[in-house]
């Protein structure tokens, strides 16, 4: 009754009381995710992951390796790609997955919704806005895009593992040119391995907010021996960016490969290991972007309390769940699989702050 009570609470809006309620909101979600934080500190201990947790995992994944999807040359070259550079640009076209331009017509009007409300005098000081749960059930084929059988196959190829699909992100990011929320360089940390798979709405140049990452295949030195989370900040990854275009300036005949920018039209899609590469949303100066973002890790990831990043409440993922076929039940309820204390802990409430 207590946590359907906060949650309640925590959906209440007070214009007139904008910042002491956002500053309420994430103290109140603070003390929500010390259970995860703490957790999470466990999962991360050097000790534990060297003797418990990765040679579980790996044991896993060698357990799959036999029961893995058999790819064609273009899926096959995809995983390839991400398993040298942890990331790899196509397109919808590119991909020829079946109801791509069901998926670009049930987003146009989330954008266009996003687009308006963004303007709106209330929303003033957002840089991010994410479509709602109710926007997302009303186009279905947007959330169902992500179960495309050609996705699952690319991911579970590249994670080694059976699937967990965390839903999406929607976003539309203003051009304002701040650096917050998913625009601070960061790495994801529910698992081992994961993927992202982002879909431009729109054409996006180096002032529209591309999405950038760090190349993983020339810069070992910031992949960890063991794909653990280990926290460069914002700031550090920034010096770093500065004090490499200083030397890349400095000898034109070198190539310089080490940030990638994605720039591209819409209907570009991104894939990447987002827990093995540092990325971010590049802040946008000109124009707005609008892409969405699935996540992907395996149905048993590292930090389960983690992975809820979905605007659906867990009745409306398992009310959705129902309703599609069943081959394709099972990768949004992955946590009704997952094995001992992890699948209780609460989830981390900490959300991108979009203002």
């Amino acid at each position: 009754m207590i946590v359907n009570t906060f949650a309640q609470l925590r959906h209440l809006r007070f214009d007139n009381l904008a910042p002491l309620y956002r500053l309420a909101r994430r103290l109140v979600n603070k003390l929500f995710s010390l259970p995860a934080d703490l957790a999470c500190r466990i999962n991360s201990s050097d000790w534990f992951e060297r003797l418990v947790l990765y040679p579980r995992y790996q044991q896993w994944r060698d357990r799959h390796q036999a029961f893995l999807p058999v790819l064609d040359a273009t899926e096959q070259t995809i995983v390839d790609r991400l398993e040298q550079e942890g990331i790899y640009i196509t397109s919808l076209a590119a991909l020829a997955i079946p109801d791509s331009q069901q998926l670009l017509a049930a987003a146009e009007p989330i954008s266009k919704e996003l687009a308006r409300l963004s303007r709106v005098p209330s929303q003033a000081g957002k840089h991010t806005l994410m479509a709602t749960a109710e926007q997302l059930l009303q186009h279905p084929e947007v959330l169902r895009w992500g179960l495309s059988s050609r996705l699952l196959k690319i991911v579970e190829s590249y994670l080694g593992l059976p699937v967990g699909y965390g839903g999406l992100s929607f976003y539309y990011s203003v051009a304002d040119g701040r650096d917050a929320g998913p625009r601070i360089w960061h790495r994801d940390k529910e698992d081992w391995r994961m993927i992202k798979v982002a879909v431009y709405l729109n054409d996006v140049n180096e002032a529209g907010g591309p999405y950038q990452c760090v190349n993983a295949a020339t810069n070992e030195w910031l992949v960890a021996e063991l794909p653990k989370y280990k926290g460069l900040t914002h700031t550090d990854m920034q010096q770093l960016l500065n004090n490499r275009s200083d030397a890349h300036r400095a000898d034109d005949n070198r190539p310089d490969n080490w940030l990638i920018s994605c720039i591209g039209k819409a209907g570009t899609v991104i894939f990447t290991d987002t827990s093995r590469c540092y990325h971010r949303g590049k802040p946008p100066i000109q124009t707005d972007r609008a892409a969405i973002f699935f996540h992907y890790f395996s149905y048993r990831p590292k930090n389960p309390f983690y992975c809820d990043r979905s605007p659906l409440s867990a009745r409306q993922i398992v009310e959705f769940d129902r309703q599609l076929p069943p081959e394709l039940q099972g990768y949004l309820t992955w946590r009704d699989r997952y094995p001992l204390i992890g699948r209780y802990i609460p989830k981390n409430f900490m959300k991108v702050d979009n203002w």
